[in-house]
C-alpha cells in the first residue's frame, strides 16, 4: 500500500512540473497552447503563460503552413489526406484560443489575425475523397483480397469526409466482400469403424461464427461458398475401443457414530450434575463397520486425429496439430453386510441396485467425439494466427 501511495505521489509531482515552457521548449506547441489557455482562463494576467501562448502559436502556425507549402509544392495526390489534416489543425487551434483574445501583455495588446480556413479545408477534402476513391478502385480490380481490404480502408475514408460520395456504399460492400478469406472443412474417416452418414455434420457442429473475424470466415459445409482460400482437413485416423470390464471388490468400512446418549461421570465415576441438579448426558459414540462389495463396469474408448490447414493459393500444408480425447464409462453396484451406518450416504441409496447394460461400441464413440469435438474447437481458437 505504501508503495502504491508512494507512486501516485510521484505521478501528482510529475503531472504538476509539467509547465507551458517545457512543451513549447521540446515542440509540442499545441500541448502548450492548451495548457496556457487554461492557466489563463483562470488568471487573465498571468504574463507568464501569455508570453509562451504568443510563442507556441507563432511556432506552430508556421510549422503548418510550411508543411502545408511544401506538400502542395510536391503535387502528389496522395497528400491531400495531409494537408486537409493540417488545416483542420489550424481551424481547431483558432477556436481554442480565441476566447481569451485579446490579450493584454506589458503596454501592447496581443490577438491574432482570424482565418477562414473553410475553403482551403473543402477544396483539400475533395481532393483528397477522390484520390483515396481512385485508389480503392485500382485495388479493389486487382482481385486480390488483402488489396480488397486497402481498398475497404480509404473508401471508408471517403465514406468519412462525405456520406454520400457516388457509389462509396456500393464499393465499401463489394470491398468488403472481396476482401473476406473463406475458410472451408473436411473430414476423413481413416478407422477401421463404419461411421454414421451424419458424423461429419455432427463432428462440425459448434459455433463456428465465434471463430469469425473481420476479414475471415469458417464455412463447415465446403459444398457452398467456395471458392476457398484455406481447407482445414480433419483426419480421424484411429478409434481404440477398450474391452468390457467387470470385476468385484471388497472393502470394510469403519466409522465412529452416536448411539445414543449417557450419563456423563468425573474422573472418581460419579454422576456430573448440571445446575439444577440433573444428570448431565452427553452423546454415546460407538465404532460401527460394513463389509461393501462393489461391483465395477468399466469401458473406455480414444480417439486419435490429426488436424491439416492448407493453403489453396500456395497449395501448402502450413500447419499439421494432433487431436485425441479419451472417453470412460464406468458404473459401480453396492452390496453390503454389516451395519449399514459405516456407509456414506450416497452409497447406502445405491445399495441393491443392479449392473446396467454396457453402451455400445458406436454409444462409446458418440461420447467421445463430443470431448473430440470441444478440443477441435479449441484448438481451431487457438491457432486462428494461422488464417491469413
Amino acid at each position: 500500500m505504501r508503495k502504491i501511495i508512494l507512486f501516485y505521489f510521484a505521478l501528482l509531482l510529475l503531472t504538476a512540473c509539467v509547465s507551458t515552457k517545457k512543451y513549447y521548449v521540446h515542440g509540442n506547441y499545441d500541448k502548450a497552447i492548451a495548457h496556457a489557455v487554461k492557466k489563463i482562463k483562470a488568471n487573465s494576467d498571468n504574463k507568464k503563460e501569455i508570453i509562451y501562448l504568443e510563442k507556441s502559436v507563432h511556432a506552430a502556425n508556421q510549422k503548418d503552413q510550411e508543411r502545408i507549402t511544401f506538400l502542395r509544392s510536391e503535387g502528389h495526390p496522395e497528400n491531400w489526406g495531409e494537408i486537409l489534416e493540417l488545416y483542420t489543425q489550424l481551424k481547431n487551434r483558432q477556436t481554442l484560443i480565441q476566447p481569451v483574445l485579446p490579450l493584454k501583455l506589458d503596454n501592447r495588446t496581443i490577438t491574432f489575425p482570424y482565418v477562414n480556413y473553410d475553403q482551403e479545408i473543402i477544396y483539400s477534402k475533395q481532393n483528397a475523397a477522390e484520390y483515396w476513391y481512385a485508389k480503392g478502385q485500382q485495388l479493389l480490380k486487382s482481385g486480390d483480397r488483402f488489396q480488397a481490404r486497402q481498398a475497404y480502408e480509404y473508401f471508408i475514408n471517403v465514406k468519412n469526409y462525405f456520406s454520400t460520395y457516388q457509389d462509396i456504399d456500393k464499393l465499401i460492400a463489394q470491398a468488403n466482400q472481396d476482401g473476406v478469406t473463406k475458410v472451408g472443412f473436411t473430414f476423413e474417416n481413416n478407422t477401421i469403424f463404419n461411421l454414421p452418414p451424419n458424423y461429419k455434420d455432427n463432428l462440425f457442429n459448434f459455433d463456428i461464427e465465434s471463430l469469425d473475424r473481420k476479414w475471415v470466415r469458417y464455412f463447415p459445409q465446403t459444398n457452398s461458398n467456395g471458392p476457398y482460400h484455406y481447407i482445414i482437413k480433419l483426419n480421424l485416423k484411429a478409434i481404440l475401443m477398450t474391452p468390457e470390464k467387470l470385476f468385484q471388490r471388497e472393502s470394510i468400512k469403519t466409522k465412529k457414530i452416536q448411539d445414543g446418549t449417557e450419563v456423563l461421570l468425573d474422573n472418581n465415576n460419579n454422576v456430573v450434575k448440571d445446575s439444577l441438579g440433573n444428570p448431565v448426558r452427553v452423546p454415546r459414540m460407538v465404532d460401527v463397520s460394513c463389509k461393501l462389495m462393489e461391483t465395477v463396469q468399466q469401458k473406455s474408448v480414444h480417439l486419435d486425429g490429426e488436424v491439416t490447414y492448407f493453403e489453396v493459393q500456395t497449395q501448402h500444408v502450413i500447419a499439421l496439430k494432433p487431436l485425441a480425447s479419451d472417453y470412460f464409462f464406468e458404473n459401480i453396484t453396492y452390496m453390503a453386510n454389516g451395519d449399514l451406518r459405516a456407509l456414506d450416504e450416497e452409497i447406502q441409496k445405491k445399495l441393491g441396485k443392479p449392473p446396467i447394460p454396457f453402451p455400445n461400441d458406436m454409444e462409446m464413440i458418440a461420447g467421445a467425439t463430443n470431448l473430440f469435438k470441444k478440443v477441435f474447437f479449441d484448438l481451431l481458437r487457438d491457432n486462428q494466427t494461422l488464417i491469413k
